[in-house]
Formats: structure tokens, sequence, C-alpha cells
């Protein structure tokens, strides 16, 4: 499994070679780590992650779901389970969880389907009500379209909202970064 991670970041870096130093905290990471550790949601050092944004083409929209204990809209996504060959597999599953969207079509970057559109690195704070100290997530984060907006059944014991919002309203939300300005320059050419 930790070599399949390495096998991605490797192909994720020859498309975006500028993040090197980005990616150094998961390189190190998943080169310190075995298989289990590495997905281990106990591990409090950090794990891996997946998700993915769903974006409406019809309409131009972006889905967030309200996460109770971080308290902010996120993208679709969370832990990867040990059954899971790749975080592509991990994405999917949560978005359907997540969501109850399965007909999704992955915006694919190259041959390889398991290369994501992004990889973020960033600290989880405590959580209350889990009881759970802080640590890093290791996120593989993908891009799925759907053609329009479609009804959405939220799992309820993490999530309490949704809604679908436009590119600037994403853009303006510093939680997302760098991802940003890649999903613009793909959905722009769509």
């Amino acid at each position: 499994m930790k070599n399949n991670y390495l096998k991605i970041l490797d192909d994720y870096l020859l498309l975006f070679p500028e993040e090197k130093e980005r990616q150094a905290r998961l390189l190190g990471y998943l080169e310190k780590s075995n298989d289990k550790e590495i997905i281990d949601w106990n591990n409090f050092i950090g794990h891996i992650v997946a998700g993915g944004f769903i974006y409406a083409k019809e309409e131009h929209k972006f889905l967030v779901l309200y996460h109770k204990d971080l308290k902010m809209f996120l993208y679709p996504g969370g832990h990867v389970n040990d059954n899971e060959k790749n975080p592509l597999q991990a994405a999917k599953r949560e978005i359907m969880e997540e969501t109850g969207l399965s007909n999704l079509e992955q915006l694919k970057l190259s041959e390889n389907e398991q290369i994501p559109l992004d990889i973020d690195t960033h600290l989880i704070g405590y959580n209350e009500r889990l009881n759970i100290p802080a640590h890093y997530h290791f996120d593989f984060r993908y891009l799925f379209i759907v053609d329009k907006i479609s009804r959405i059944k939220i799992e309820q014991n993490e999530l309490s909202n949704y809604k679908w919002i436009d590119i600037y309203e994403l853009k303006n939300d510093l939680n997302y970064g760098k991802i940003v300005n890649k999903i613009e320059n793909i959905i722009n050419k769509l």
C-alpha cells in the first residue's frame, strides 16, 4: 500500500514539479511509516485521507458540506479504510456515504486515474466531541463532475448542511488554498 502512495506522489510531482517542497512533509511521512500507519485513524502524527470536489457543469457550482466538528463547509471526503487499494477508491466511497451521489465523472489528469488534482497537508485541531488530539491529514483531493445539481442526502453524524457555491465563493474561502487555481483552470476548459 505504502509503495502505491509513493508512486502516486512521484507521478503527481511529474505533473506539478513546482510542488516538491510543498510535498516534502508527505514524502518524509511515507518513507518513515509502514503500510498500516499511513491510514491508521489512531496515528496522531497523521494519516492519509481522500476526498473530492464535485462540480455541477450546468449551474457552474461546487458542492460543499458543513462539518459539525470542524465547524466549516468542506468538500466531501474522509479516512481511507483498510480494504481500499488507493485514495481514489476512498474518495469515491466517502462521496457516496456523505452525499448519496454515485454517478460521478472523474476529471483525470493523466492515464493514471489515481493521481489527484491536489495533495494537501493540513493540521486538524483537537476534536472535543471525540477527544482526538491534533494531527495531520495528508489529503488526496480529486475533481468530479456531474451534469447538473441533483438531490443530496447528507450523512447526519458528521454533517449538518450543504450548499452549492460558485468559483468566486470557493476562491474567497482561505481553507481551499492553491487547489482553487487548479480547479478554475480546468473548468474554464470544459
